[in-house]
């Protein structure tokens, strides 16, 4: 969208959006599209003087609607997307900062230390022997 860039006595900027009219920029006023001059008369303003152009993004929201789905479904819809979107961009970008982290030699030191005491009572407990001993019942 484009706008045209107005100033007053003081500095105060004004803008408006331009519009195409009868083959014929124009700025649209409460009043309807008026032609654009280097000088305008606005009733609250006074005088403002012509600065620029600009080109202006447009920051309206846009939803598809699904066929039967109203648009206030439409827009609780689209919020709730967005927000799963979001959470999941902090997931992985947590995750992402977690795997780049360099391990603590401390700590992998201590958690080895830790496997080899397991390592070592679970031997201790192991049973001796391959266990292949018969054992004869009673027979009546």
């Amino acid at each position: 969208m484009t706008r045209a860039i107005y100033r007053d006595a003081a500095g105060n900027q004004f803008s408006c959006p331009v519009v195409q009219n009868n083959g014929a920029w124009a700025m649209v006023t409460s009043d309807g599209p008026q032609p654009i001059t280097h000088e305008f008369q606005d009733d609250v303003a006074g005088k403002l003087t012509f600065v620029e152009y600009q080109k202006i993004e447009d920051s309206r929201l846009h939803v598809e609607r699904l066929p039967g789905e109203s648009n206030f479904a439409a827009l609780q819809r689209s919020y709730a997307e967005q927000e799963i979107a979001t959470q999941r961009k902090h997931r992985e970008a947590a995750r992402a900062e977690i795997n780049n982290q360099q391990p603590d030699a401390a700590r992998v030191a201590r958690a080895e230390s830790v496997r080899q005491l397991n390592a070592q009572t679970l031997r201790q407990m192991r049973p001796r022997g391959g266990g292949a001993h018969i054992i004869k019942g009673h027979q009546d």
